[in-house]
């Protein structure tokens, strides 16, 4: 079958491609918690994600669905997101809330969200941020949820970078630089996994006033990274709101949603799908299949035609569906074009999230 640039498949990450989820990472400068640039670590995540997605592990426990963007039916990774459940459950998940006002606000250390959902692990390749993909590799994740929305809490969030670089964080750097003489990157990736003991020991207890912090503390707290503004009104768009929680080291917002009010949602639909040669004026939507346990989405060209709509044979046989298969059905309703002229690329819209 001929690849048509204009298809791109999202389909679950599996350990033959962790080499090159890490080479992906990898362009990232740092700071994506959920994503750390180790091959062992990322070899652990998509093994977890694999069970999670084979339904081997048990329901009631954490699960962990980790989704490629490809170029092409199913060729080069350009990014990947991620859904994960009960978060907090087997390993602490403690952040920041931002209480009080004008000079008594102060933060406090929380566990608000444990059992929630998260979508996170956002990250598209630079080079095609322009394209517009961004927008739609973060509803996908939405489109799984609605496949078997029992498996997801009503509570979902999602937490984006703050304000941090190489040279660490404010929150940070004002907080726990000197006491746990490691610098920002360094202690991002140990304490990710939020083991027990070694979080607790360093989690400041008690109320922290604000009005005592360096005014570029205050400033970032609450504030996305320059990198995850695009990211923050995807999120926006789709009904998420500040949940006035931030992350512990760089005090980037938690957003947050009710499931079933997230827009995607609401506006997709299922219906059944032809098989056409050509779609001719078409639009740009995304088509997933299966349930949880066999689930792939493309991102092409698509048409609807009353209460079905035509897909090319290319996106037809990339969701593996037969003649009587649905398909979940979703289509932006402003303009929507993903522009090829990688002349035109900007780097501006940057799509990342933890």
């Amino acid at each position: 079958m001929k690849q048509s640039k204009d298809i791109y498949l999202i389909r679950p990450i599996v350990t033959g491609d962790a080499e090159s989820l890490l080479s992906l990472v990898k362009k990232s400068s740092g700071g994506l918690s959920s994503l750390q640039p180790r091959l062992n670590f990322l070899k652990g995540y998509i093994e977890a994600s694999e069970e999670s997605f084979s339904h081997k592990n048990n329901f009631d426990q954490p699960c962990k669905y980790l989704l490629g963007l490809f170029e092409g039916a199913d060729k080069k990774l350009i990014g990947c997101a991620a859904v994960k459940t009960k978060t907090g459950i087997n390993t602490p998940f403690i952040n920041f809330d931002i209480l009080g006002e004008g000079d008594d606000q102060y933060l406090s250390a929380s566990s608000r969200f444990k059992g929630s959902t998260e979508v996170g692990s956002l990250y598209l390749d630079p080079s095609y941020r322009s394209l517009g993909l961004g927008s739609y590799l973060a509803r996908v994740r939405y489109l799984l949820m609605a496949t078997e929305p029992w498996r997801f809490d009503d509570c979902i969030i999602a937490e984006l970078r703050g304000i941090c670089d190489t040279n660490g964080s404010p929150l940070y750097n004002h907080i726990f630089k000197d006491k746990l003489e490691k610098n920002f990157i360094e202690a991002d990736s140990e304490y990710f996994d939020r083991n027990p003991n070694s979080l607790g020991d360093i989690v400041p207890i008690g109320k922290l006033s604000t009005c005592d912090m360096p005014i570029d503390v205050r400033a970032s707290l609450g504030q996305p990274n320059i990198s995850g503004q695009a990211a923050m009104k995807l999120l926006q768009s789709e009904g998420f709101i500040f949940s006035g929680t931030i992350d512990l080291f760089d005090g980037g917002p938690i957003m947050s949603a009710h499931r079933d009010t997230i827009r995607t949602i609401m506006n997709s639909r299922v219906i059944k799908a032809n098989k056409v040669d050509e779609i001719i004026n078409g639009n740009y939507s995304i088509v997933t299949s299966g349930a949880i346990k066999n689930f792939k989405a493309v991102i092409s060209k698509t048409k609807l035609i009353g209460d079905k709509v035509n897909i090319s044979s290319e996106a037809h046989k990339a969701l593996s569906l037969t003649k009587n298969n649905t398909v979940r059905y979703w289509k932006s309703n402003k303009k929507n074009k993903i522009q090829h002229d990688k002349n035109k690329y900007t780097y501006n819209s940057a799509i990342e999230h933890n």
